[in-house]
């Protein structure tokens, strides 16, 4: 009875944490009940009684989400080179080649686990493994309006695969010494590579924010981060930095996402003028296929003047310097600056071919549209 509350509680903190707890528990009861039972059917039947005691939550949210504005979209079903990419990109993060040969170790380790005669896999960790494989591949992308749902399992998988791995009846210490201290390696250098790697993302957030300072507290700020059409590898991780300017400046910030049941707080700023919410604050050099992202140059020329008070540009893509026209400096660093709006000095007027609307972006590799994305869906 102490998972009735419990399973509430981990569903309000995090509703994908509830679910996959449900696919473990699942797997791990049938375990359970297949060896006392020595019945698949009577096994199943009992676990399935057994984690009754989560469920209470599905109900919940499936009054929730009949309530008809909070519905959201599920769709991309069975989209299969979206999952084959998932499966490489589990530990994708700064460099490339060590992100996948690290995913390449995974995978040889597994394989090795099958082969081996003095590896094997435990059987309840093991099934909770090819659970967890049967609800990626039945999963589609896009769960109740929010994108990636399939790919959150994909960690999941490759941890519940490997502590699933053990040593069978006898393996010899030395030998068993030789595989700790190779997985230990492999541990220490994803975790040091890791950390460097946040230790940059720090730098960075640190040279981006320091703008913040100059910023009034409860003012209007639009927010515009510079984004390419190109899926790389390194993504920047400062699409929503702009949220900083909210927590600690209770500055209104444009890149909140506003999606059908994703948050208990709806963003509502007519005055904005589609710059009122995310994406409106990723901006390229370009229009890009299949995005709702402006170029630079209209951005900064359409955005409502008279709905802010103070323009952030984050490490933008170049443009036209007479669009800072009406715009004072008051911060800047390297291509990243903070304007002041003059409301008395109107927006440049400008050609079309001044506001850099060329044809759209000719991508170097094929992409797809889920690659391609890198927020939920929005009906902007």
């Amino acid at each position: 009875m102490v998972f009735v509350p419990l399973a509430g509680l981990i569903w309000l903190t995090h509703t994908f944490g509830w679910g996959t707890l449900g696919v473990l528990a699942a797997s791990a009861e049938l375990i359970r009940e297949h060896d006392k039972r020595r019945n698949w059917l009577a096994a199943a039947f009992h676990a399935g009684l057994h984690c009754l005691v989560l469920a209470p939550p599905a109900l919940l949210m499936l009054l929730w989400r009949s309530s008809g504005h909070v519905g959201g979209q599920t769709a991309d079903w069975f989209n299969w080179r979206a999952k084959m990419q998932w499966m490489t990109m589990t530990l994708r993060d700064r460099w490339q080649l060590y992100d996948l040969a690290s995913v390449a170790v995974f995978y040889l380790v597994l394989f090795k686990g099958l082969r081996d005669p003095n590896i094997g896999y435990s059987r309840n960790l093991g099934l909770s493994a090819l659970f967890l494989i049967a609800v990626y591949v039945l999963l589609p992308r896009i769960v109740f309006g929010s994108a990636y749902a399939d790919m959150r399992l994909v960690p999941y998988l490759f941890g519940i695969g490997l502590i699933a791995l053990r040593p069978k009846p006898g393996l010899s210490i030395r030998n068993a010494g030789v595989l700790a201290g190779i997985g230990l390696a492999i541990f220490v250098g994803r975790i040091g590579a890791t950390t460097a790697s946040f230790w940059l993302y720090d730098r960075d957030y640190d040279r981006e924010l320091a703008a913040l300072d100059h910023v009034p507290v409860g003012a209007r700020l639009v927010t515009f981060v510079g984004e390419t059409c190109y899926n790389e590898w390194r993504m920047t991780r400062l699409q929503h930095l702009p949220g900083m300017a909210l927590t600690r400046r209770l500055a209104y910030a444009n890149d909140q996402w506003s999606m059908a049941g994703g948050q208990l707080l709806t963003v509502k700023y007519k005055a904005a003028r589609g710059f009122s919410h995310d994406p409106s604050e990723l901006v390229t050099d370009v229009k890009c296929p299949r995005e709702y992202w402006r170029p630079i140059a209209g951005a900064l020329y359409k955005f409502p003047r008279d709905a802010f008070d103070y323009v952030w540009l984050i490490r933008p893509p170049k443009y036209d310097r007479r669009l800072e026209q009406g715009l004072i400096p008051v911060w800047r660093n390297g291509s990243s600056a903070l304007f002041r709006i003059d409301h008395n000095v109107p927006p440049p007027m400008l050609t079309w071919s001044d506001l850099g609307n060329r044809p759209f972006a000719k991508p170097r590799r094929r992409l797809s549209r889920q690659m391609a994305a890198n927020e939920p869906v929005r009906k902007n």
